[in-house]
């Protein structure tokens, strides 16, 4: 195990830049202090009970660590606090002079056929309609790959990252474009952001114990995570998040098919166990669920692949 587990930093003294009004939690722009040009972080409380030990800020970190293992283009994430109340910290992603416009924003800009924002069976969103709209957008910047990737190939590397994590929650406000404010310059695709739904982040630990306990229990849990914020039939079981990622992988560049799976098979169970192991506040139930979680999907992945 390493001798160190992630920080939890204390923001409370730092200053409010503005509210932030999407989503249902609690949210806020703060200003790191002492940076110039003032650097903004996306503060993001959790409310922890008994019964709901909500532990999306753990899930957070942890996602964006395994990331950027997987050399996943995404949000800078710390543990924090602010008055007393646990959440997380992730930094801003607009490089400046840039807007962020989500992906609900582009598709109805773009016209995009049959796309009806937040119905039900996300019409419209689909994996063919988003590399529509992302023709010509080109990776987030910073970015490096060895092949000269688009932005649905980084797309693509998005929705293995969401198989591997369990992340259900790419819907249309889960990723965007960066626009220049001036208007000259390429789109860029924004890296990858809010991961707090993921890894079964709000089960209990005695549901996590159950799957444990049971033969191929975990792999169960794991199978029934679909893609449902995806264009899907409603009414019937939509894709799962392997399925859709293979998908994905398909509609994407030669080079990109054989990008993502190559990296996920580099990312091994050490360490995976080492990002796991540096977690706080996790029971040992949670940090053995988690584990396997990801080693299972993984594996589905892989094999999916191959």
């Amino acid at each position: 195990m390493p001798d160190e587990q992630f920080d939890r930093i204390d923001v409370t003294e730092w200053a409010v830049d503005r509210d932030e009004t999407s989503g249902v939690e609690e949210k806020m722009w703060l200003i790191e202090p002492d940076t110039y040009p003032p650097v903004s972080w996306l503060f993001k409380s959790v409310t922890i009970s008994e019964r709901d030990p909500c532990c999306e800020d753990v899930a957070e970190k942890a996602a964006a660590a395994l990331g950027a293992l997987l050399g996943i283009p995404c949000a800078t994430v710390d543990l924090a606090s602010r008055d007393g109340r646990r959440g997380s910290v992730s930094a801003d992603l607009r490089p400046k002079g840039c807007q962020m416009q989500p992906g609900t924003l582009l598709m109805l800009d773009r016209e995009v056929p049959g796309y009806v924002p937040r119905a039900r069976g996300r019409p419209g969103h689909s994996l063919e309609k988003i590399r529509f709209v992302l023709n010509g957008v080109l990776p987030p910047p910073g970015s490096e790959f060895p092949f000269e990737a688009t932005g649905f190939d980084v797309f693509a590397g998005f929705t293995l990252f969401d198989a591997l994590i369990a992340n259900r929650d790419r819907h249309d406000e889960n990723w965007a474009v960066l626009l220049p404010i001036a208007g000259e310059g390429p789109a860029l695709l924004c890296g990858s952001y809010d991961h707090a739904n993921s890894l079964g982040y709000n089960l209990t630990d005695a549901k996590r114990e159950m799957y444990l306990r049971r033969e191929k229990g975990v792999e169960g849990w794991c199978r029934n995570g679909t893609a449902f914020r995806f264009e899907h039939t409603p009414g019937k079981k939509p894709p799962t998040l392997v399925q859709t990622a293979v998908r994905a992988l398909g509609l994407a560049s030669a080079a990109a098919r054989e990008h993502w799976p190559r990296r996920l098979e580099l990312l091994g169970e050490a360490d995976i166990r080492s990002v796991i192991d540096r977690l706080p506040e996790l029971s040992v139930t949670a940090r053995t669920f988690t584990t396997e979680v990801l080693l299972v999907n993984r594996k589905r992945m892989l094999d999916a692949c191959a």
